[in-house]
């Protein structure tokens, strides 16, 4: 039998399953679509891969 340390075990029982957090981080990017952005040209690609 594998033994946990009892502050592991409190420490996992609080967090929220993987898929939960994605699906938040996916609803608040849909969620603030449209607002403030702008799109992307060629040069600001290049000079984020630091292309001439």
């Amino acid at each position: 039998m594998i033994e946990v340390p009892e502050s592991e075990l409190k420490r996992e029982s609080g967090h929220i399953p993987l898929a939960e957090r994605l699906a938040a981080i996916a609803h608040d990017l849909i969620a603030g679509e449209g607002n403030g952005g702008r799109p992307v040209n060629k040069d600001d690609i290049d000079e984020l891969w630091g292309h001439p």
